[in-house]
């Protein structure tokens, strides 16, 4: 390969050199035929023939003559000897310009690059040249002077589809849904080939809280796109949501068969594995995922779940505090460390970590279920009632909430008629769950629990109970959209699309102050506060 590449090079180098070569023997045989031709009278200029000179225009044919081999360079990715040529000619012509604008955009100044777009528009006001300002000033963030750009361009042309779209990609930059719906269903209509266009009109449906639309649209984009992985994998994500597993794992086979190592189709074909509890056959395909993508903090997450399902707790932790480090800003790594340290019966330890998920999402009602689970073990009875009801008070029909709070209850020596509300309410919203979704989201050993628990109270055998009630299965999370399931089914999230990667530093010397400032048992100020205004 490296062979080849030299003699690309040289290849290149020997056609620079010849063009050089003939320009000038060109330049050399036209003035000596004039002096040969002519008598030396005639090669004295006058005053006429030197304005006319200037004034006259330049030969397109001299000027154009490297357009070719600048295109070629472009294409190669030959940026320096590409403006070496243009550093050496005498005259620039507009496609010069416009080369040097595309390799500035390219090696990221976008600045320079929008000053000779500008200088190419002066030139030649053509569409090609207007659109690239409009991008450069996009990428700018300067979105609604690139929107001026590009309805100057929509005057000169009606059926561009680029032009279209980059409008409704600034008025959707703009949270302006209402007017980017519109550029996307007129880029659509102009070709309803573009992929991008799908997705992007899709996600306005979502932000829409219109479900049905979007999908419609994906499934419409993946008919006129039958190769899309994308469309196929936004597919199975949504079918995924609604429980329908079998035409969401069928997406995610048929994104997989166009591209093998698309990396959002294998992680969705993982947590649907997952949740099915093969956890073999999902380490092994996160073995793809993870040579591809190192640092991704979900892949250590789901990893770490894979482990604690097979009841390998030290190498779940270890893969949860890898995923905390990539990611300590994500709430589900959180609650997952949360849930093996209870698991372990490190209370102290899984409380620290629900405080920290509770810290980044107030409303999420299964952190709160889970803490008040743990201040019961820790003793702090008071505490895992507010959290309890607090719980229930931002999701009231948690089947599995409400059963943990009966055993609270039933071990805290509270009145039969007191657990057997709960208890009521507990069979009430579990039928409810049972009708509208499939059985396998619910745990059925919640029922022979609460069949325990309408006797008198018998032992003390409800305590372990409620670990099994909050532990006994895996869970599978997807941090980036938070959804309150129980925390008694076998997978307690349902991923709405694969997180962005981030890779913010973990302080290792803030969590330690952290953990040496606070009581193990007693709850922060801040949230016990919020607890009792509750």
């Amino acid at each position: 390969m490296s062979m080849e590449k030299k003699s690309e090079k040289h290849g290149v180098e020997q056609l620079l050199t010849a063009a050089l070569n003939l320009s000038h023997l060109a330049m050399v045989t036209s003035t000596t035929t004039t002096t040969l031709s002519l008598p030396p009278s005639i090669l004295k200029p006058t005053t006429k023939t030197v304005s006319s000179s200037k004034d006259s225009p330049q030969d397109i044919s001299t000027i154009d003559k490297y357009n070719w081999l600048l295109h070629i360079m472009y294409g190669r990715g030959e940026y320096d000897r590409l403006q070496q040529l243009i550093r050496i000619q005498s005259h620039k012509s507009t496609y010069m310009t416009y080369i040097q604008a595309l390799v500035h955009r390219q090696e990221g100044r976008i600045i320079d690059a929008l000053d000779y777009f500008q200088k190419c528009v002066i030139e030649e006001p053509s569409v090609i040249h207007i659109k690239q300002v409009g991008k450069s000033l996009a990428l700018l963030g300067r979105y609604r002077l690139a929107i001026e750009a590009y309805k100057d361009t929509l005057t000169r042309t009606t059926n561009d589809w680029e032009v279209l779209h980059n409008l409704g990609l600034c008025y959707f930059q703009l949270n302006d849904l209402t007017e980017a719906k519109k550029y996307f269903l007129q880029a659509l209509q102009v070709s309803e080939m573009q992929e991008a266009s799908y997705l992007s009109l899709g996600k306005i449906y979502l932000l829409e809280n219109e479900p049905e639309e979007a999908e419609a649209v994906f499934e419409r984009g993946a008919r006129r796109n039958p190769e899309s992985p994308t469309l196929f994998t936004k597919i199975g994500l949504m079918a995924f949501e609604k429980s329908n597993y079998t035409k969401a794992f069928e997406c995610f086979g048929t994104a997989l068969t166009f591209c093998p190592t698309y990396i959002p189709a294998i992680m969705a074909a993982c947590q649907v594995i997952q949740k099915h509890g093969d956890a073999d056959v999902a380490l092994s395909k996160y073995r793809i995922v993870y040579g591809r993508k190192p640092e991704c903090a979900q892949v250590w997450n789901n990893i770490g779940m894979c482990f604690f399902s097979k009841k390998k707790y030290v190498a779940a932790v270890s893969c949860l505090k890898r995923a905390n480090y990539l990611a300590p800003f994500e709430l589900y790594v959180l609650y997952n460390l949360a849930l093996v340290h209870l698991h372990l019966q490190q209370h102290a330890s899984a409380a620290i970590f629900l405080q920290s998920a509770i810290r980044l999402d107030r409303k999420h009602a299964p952190s709160y279920a889970l803490l008040g689970v743990t201040l019961s073990k820790l003793n702090d009875f008071d505490n895992a009632l507010r959290a309890f009801t607090y719980s229930l008070k931002l999701d009231p029909t948690n089947p599995a909430t409400l059963l943990n709070l009966a055993i609270f209850q039933n071990n805290s020596n509270v009145a039969q008629s007191t657990i057997e509300s709960t208890l009521k309410q507990f069979h009430q919203y579990y039928n409810q769950r049972t009708v509208s979704g499939p059985q396998s989201e619910l745990d059925k050993s919640m029922l022979d629990i609460a069949t325990k628990l309408g006797v008198p109270p018998p032992t003390t055998t409800h305590k372990n109970e409620e670990i099994a009630a909050s532990l006994s299965t895996s869970t599978v999370f997807s941090p980036r959209k938070p959804l309150d399931e129980d925390i008694l089914s076998s997978s307690l999230t349902q991923s709405q699309g694969l997180p962005e990667l981030r890779t913010k530093l973990y302080e290792d010397g803030r969590h330690k102050q952290r953990r040496t400032k606070q009581e193990p048992i007693a709850l922060t100020s801040e949230i016990s506060e919020r607890l009792n205004n509750e």
